[in-house]
């Protein structure tokens, strides 16, 4: 079947993106540093967490840079996410540098204990830099893809942040959209986003370059690309 790709520019429902249905699979953001990621990323989870009012939908987003805030109550940290979680609902955790995959793998499991023992809990977890955590040269960890392949199922929606694209074979069968902004694209990156996702990014590789923040939303599913113009705030 071929991909459905088209150059129209649109914007898009951030609940499609971050919102645990049951249905929708993993979102990738994929982008070089500076190309717009984080402040698409910021923008979108504040707009979609503020017209969800739902008290149990959360987000719990790994920044392992520490660059990311949503407020200085936003911040908070593993042994006290469960606490944290009873007066917010955006909750950024910095990551332990010397031991940054254990302490990201931890998150993730507390994640799930919580929704064990809450089963109306809802979140999206977002991992930003997945790049050290799922490449092609090694599997990911039991927990990775514990929350790639289970997440869904459990009403945990999982949101990857990588500078580029991410082949890791637990992503490729469980990934519902790529957010595509400007980066680095040899010719073996396109060839391996077309057979991997389905994904022809080359026809996009100009006007990403041209339009600051502009990015493409892939549809995995259905085949579908749109240039997307830069969210306004």
């Amino acid at each position: 079947m071929k991909s459905r790709q088209k150059k129209r520019v649109k914007r898009m429902n951030p609940s499609d993106l971050y919102q645990p249905d049951g249905i929708s699979l993993t979102t990738c953001l994929v982008g070089a540093p500076g190309g717009g990621k984080s402040y698409f990323t910021k923008n979108t989870i504040l707009d979609f967490m503020g017209s969800n009012d739902d008290p149990m939908m959360h987000v719990v987003y790994v920044c392992p840079k520490h660059e990311m805030e949503f407020g200085d109550k936003s911040i908070t940290s593993l042994d006290k996410l469960e606490k944290h979680m009873k007066k917010n609902r955006i909750h950024v955790i910095y990551p332990d540098p010397e031991m940054v995959e254990d302490h990201v793998d931890a998150i993730i499991a507390t994640v799930f204990d919580i929704r064990e023992v809450n089963p109306d809990f809802k979140c999206c977890l977002v991992v930003d830099d997945a790049q050290v955590f799922l490449s092609s040269r090694r599997g990911a960890s039991p927990q990775f893809k514990r929350l790639a392949l289970v997440g869904r199922s459990r009403n945990i929606r999982f949101v990857a942040i990588s500078h580029g694209f991410v082949f890791s074979k637990e992503l490729e069968g469980s990934t519902s959209y790529i957010i595509h902004f400007r980066t680095l694209m040899s010719p073996l990156h396109v060839k391996d986003a077309m057979n991997r996702y389905g994904y022809n990014p080359e026809p996009f590789i100009e006007p990403l370059n041209d339009i600051p923040y502009a990015h493409v939303i892939f549809d995995v599913k259905t085949g579908r690309a749109n240039l997307m113009r830069p969210i306004e705030v």
